[in-house]
């Protein structure tokens, strides 16, 4: 049954998306709320470490994503409201938890979308400005990585920062796969606004990076080699596409939900090697091609994306 009265979020403007009036009301309930949402996340959160914040002073959450609790989790455990980036339509469109955060107060991205997401940064200036908090995952989706931490950062957390003088306050939550834990650490403040970009964002991606790491050497079962399967890679994505699979879906919603960030100037390998797709194989080059050919091949069998669209009903 499709959601009721949540579709003008995705419609909403600068200044129809929130009224002054529903910001102090979200910052009233807030109290009751976080306890109502601790209630409903189907694990159980242990919070390890949070900052003492300023009470009277609005801040940039900037948290972790990679499973299918950690907004609710981290909505949870912040000691004020914070109006949530969402972008994910399909969710806005079906899926009834989105009428909390609707209550907690909500702002929808396109992340498919330049123009919708920068509107949404507009949105979430507004919200700072009338001294209300923002939380947004800088990652863009969830982190389905094999090998890294942290995911290459969007800029909204440092475009954020530079325009409200607000400081970012990192946030990191980690669920071992079949685990009913989730810890979260929260680090301290950090004023990135005056920074230079490329700075800013490496040294927020580093304090992710740091708890995550932390996370992973306190919590997570170690891996014995002898009983890993045949195919590492294949078992990885099944893991991952069974972690989507705890959220109901109605349509194919992969392009906009496996969104991450492309860093133009230091692009990843496999957008390297994807550069040489139109290169025509002759003689004189097939010694050097011949082992790029066979990485692509290798790159298509283990696409995340291809995998979900073909496997996710299954």
């Amino acid at each position: 049954m499709k959601n009721l009265g949540l579709g003008k979020v995705k419609t909403s403007t600068v200044d129809t998306f929130t009224t002054d009036g529903g910001i102090k009301v979200r910052a009233f309930i807030n109290p009751a709320l976080r306890k109502i949402l601790r209630l409903a996340t189907k694990r159980t959160v242990f919070l390890e470490s949070y900052p003492k914040l300023n009470p009277n002073e609005p801040y940039i959450f900037a948290s972790t994503h990679s499973f299918d609790e950690d907004i609710i989790a981290a909505l949870s455990i912040i000691d004020r409201n914070a109006y949530v980036l969402i972008g994910t339509t399909d969710q806005i469109d079906y899926n009834p938890q989105m009428y909390a955060a609707w209550l907690n107060g909500m702002i929808y991205v396109d992340r498919l979308d330049s123009e919708s997401r920068k509107e949404s940064v507009k949105k979430m200036e507004r919200v700072l400005n009338s001294g209300t908090s923002v939380l947004l995952f800088p990652e863009g989706g969830w982190n389905n990585t094999e090998n890294l931490l942290i995911q290459p950062l969007f800029a909204g957390p440092y475009i954020l920062a530079q325009k409200s003088k607000a400081k970012v306050v990192p946030i990191a939550s980690f669920n071992e796969p079949g685990s009913n834990d989730i810890f979260i650490k929260v680090g301290e403040p950090m004023d990135i606004g005056l920074k230079e970009k490329k700075e800013a964002l490496s040294e927020l991606r580093d304090a992710l990076a740091t708890m995550m790491f932390e996370h992973i050497e306190n919590h997570s079962t170690p891996i014995v080699r002898s009983e890993l399967g045949e195919n590492q890679h294949l078992t990885f994505m099944e893991m991952r596409k069974n972690e989507y699979m705890r959220v109901k879906w109605t349509r194919d919603v992969w392009d906009e939900e496996l969104a991450f960030y492309h860093d133009k100037e230091k692009p990843l390998p496999i957008k390297i090697r994807e550069s040489f797709d139109k290169v025509v194989i002759t003689r004189e080059n097939a010694y050097i091609m011949a082992p790029i050919i066979e990485r692509r091949l290798e790159d298509q069998e283990y696409d995340f994306k291809t995998y979900m669209k073909k496997n996710w009903r299954q």
